[in-house]
């Protein structure tokens, strides 16, 4: 089988020190798969005419601004993946490459990522298919070994702009198993970034086998969309069709999953990193999910996020579905989420502003390079006379299909910020139903394996109140 190739275009500097591009300790000029380029004419006359070569990635060039070689190279040849890679990225850069076509805007956490995954996917195809063990420095700590052959597919074209939704079950913009650990760290102070690397990462350390869960982020485009509310029922809905379910809460700020679902004394993300072996006692009981909780104190966030592509890689291989809750603030941890999501759930209410916002949100991950193929989008809140319909919002993302989500009215709150979620579905109320729906869409196998014949509202509600007596408060009281 013919090898596919990734061309290199940077300046001698960075092609004689790797590490000034994050690739400490590579020698470039070994890898067979990757041809080197320090000058834009020698790139566009080779490349011009090759055929091997697949995808390109433009960091530097003499003589020439990076922006400029690699819209050059695209125009060249269009139908190659052509990535910019800039360690130190303004709005203004994305938005020019996007619009020159170029197919990804790489920061140096994505660069490293996906250098390491053409690398191992070499290794496997000279290997005859055979996982190799590599080693692979990562950006801001020690070197770690990663044992593990990449997922099929495992460098897609990314795409700008609302898609058709992938096949249920297919991680379109998921990074692949050889993605370094701790490849960007984000503790406070480079001190204290290597001395969190160093410690957690062994403990972390991946397992050598892909990670296989169903991955779900539920995201919006500004606060009070109801994607706490969406992110729990749908997590406990999940569980009730028979998947083994975890639901993460990355509303790294203002998370109150615990609140939501009735859980007491959770089990908390820096509690996870301080002693992984806490891993073990993630487990659904009762018919509730799993539940990894935010930071207990905000200060932690930034450690969390620095740990987190490690952390939920780990997760993945524990549990047959994850759905993560996030924040309203799109920050790093967006990306880091989105990237690995086999279907992302995007929410949109019933005000203007916040269809607005779901479409700058999405002109993000277009000048991130992050794809948007897997993004399912639901509008929440439907109800008769409601101002917006699925219609109305399909049309304002160029088509895109839309859900609805019925609106649930007062019960959602009430029960849910009582932390009885299963006297909610018990209900049968109208959100619980909708979004039922949706996750039979969403969710692979639900339906062919039967496991859509019993709802999951009523077997979760069954299974959440055997045994339990009802903790319903009053309406109009405060939860505590």
């Amino acid at each position: 089988m013919t090898m596919s190739l990734v061309a290199l275009c940077a300046d001698p500097t960075c092609l004689q020190h790797p590490e000034a591009m994050g690739l400490a300790g590579e020698n470039l000029a070994s890898q067979e798969w990757l041809r080197l380029f320090s000058t834009p004419e020698e790139a566009r006359r080779f490349l011009g005419n090759d055929t091997l070569v697949d995808e390109v990635w433009v960091v530097s060039s003499e003589g020439v601004s990076p922006i400029n070689l690699a819209a050059s190279l695209k125009r060249d040849r269009p139908e190659r993946v052509v990535c910019l890679v800039s360690f130190q990225e303004t709005g203004s850069l994305k938005s020019r490459a996007s619009a020159a076509g170029i197919d990804a805007s790489l920061t140096r956490q994505a660069f490293v990522a996906r250098y390491a995954r053409r690398k191992q996917a070499a290794a496997l195809r000279s290997s005859g298919g055979r996982p190799q063990t590599t080693g692979f420095p990562c950006a801001s700590g020690p070197s770690l070994r990663v044992a593990e052959a990449p997922a099929a597919g495992c460098a897609p074209t990314l795409q700008a702009g609302p898609a058709a939704a992938a096949k249920v079950g297919t991680a379109a913009a998921a990074p692949c198993a050889a993605a370094p650990a701790f490849a960007h760290d984000v503790g406070e102070t480079e001190n204290e970034r290597g001395r969190f690397a160093q410690g957690r990462a062994p403990a972390l350390a991946r397992e050598s086998r892909r990670a296989s869960a169903f991955f779900m982020p539920v995201a919006s485009g500004s606060g009070g969309a109801g994607k706490s509310t969406v992110a729990a029922l749908a997590a406990i809905l999940s569980q009730g069709l028979g998947f083994d379910t975890l639901l993460v809460d990355f509303d790294l700020q203002f998370g109150d999953m615990p609140a939501l679902l009735g859980v007491r004394d959770p089990v908390r993300m820096e509690e996870v990193l301080e002693a992984p072996g806490k891993l073990s006692s993630l487990r659904p009981e009762k018919g509730l999910p799993a539940l990894l909780a935010a930071p207990k104190r905000l200060e932690d966030s930034e450690v969390v996020v620095g740990a987190a592509p490690q952390l939920l890689d780990q997760l993945s291989q524990r549990f047959d579905v994850v759905i993560c809750n996030t924040g309203a603030a799109w920050a790093e941890q967006h990306a880091i989420l989105l990237e690995r999501s086999s279907k992302a759930l995007l929410l949109v209410d019933q005000r203007a502003s916040s269809l607005r916002a779901c479409k700058h949100a999405l002109d993000l991950c277009a000048r991130c390079g992050i794809a948007t193929n897997p993004f399912v989008f639901a509008l929440n809140r439907c109800a008769k006379g409601a101002p917006l319909t699925s219609i109305d919002v399909s049309c304002a993302l160029q088509g895109a299909h839309v859900a609805e989500l019925k609106d649930g009215g007062r019960d959602v709150e009430d029960l849910l910020g009582s932390g009885v979620p299963f006297e909610l579905l018990e209900s049968r109320n109208d959100l619980c139903t909708s979004l039922e729906r949706l996750m039979l869409d969403l969710l692979p196998g639900a339906e062919a394996s039967g496991r859509g014949d019993d709802s999951a509202t009523r077997a979760a509600g069954r299974r959440l109140l055997k045994g339990r007596a009802p903790r319903r408060r009053k309406r109009g009281a405060p939860c505590l």
